[in-house]
């Protein structure tokens, strides 16, 4: 993973995001520019491998991350994952293949 960009103008400090799909894709892309940006990433995907791989990267370059192995089509994995918000920021990015 490259160097976080920062970009000054879009600050997310003190905010805390959570992420699906965040192992690959438009999730890790979003990841990276939210963690980029100061926002706290909560990391949500199915493959652990590939996902604390995308945790560490966002932390050896500056950032704050947190990763969840989870299946978000399961109801309560999602209600699992509400017991660490709140969070500022939602994105959903994962997909079913």
């Amino acid at each position: 993973m490259t160097p976080l960009p920062e970009t000054p103008s879009f600050r997310l400090d003190g905010m805390r995001a959570l992420v699906t799909g965040a192992s690959s894709g438009i999730g890790l892309g979003a990841a990276a520019a939210l963690a980029g940006a100061g926002a706290e990433v909560w990391l949500v995907a199915r493959r652990e491998g590939e996902l604390l791989a995308v945790r560490d990267a966002i932390r050896a370059a500056g950032g704050r991350a947190k990763a969840r192995v989870a299946d978000i089509t399961d109801l309560g994995a999602v209600a699992g994952l509400m017991q660490d918000g709140p969070f500022d920021v939602l994105v959903n990015a994962a997909g079913l293949a």
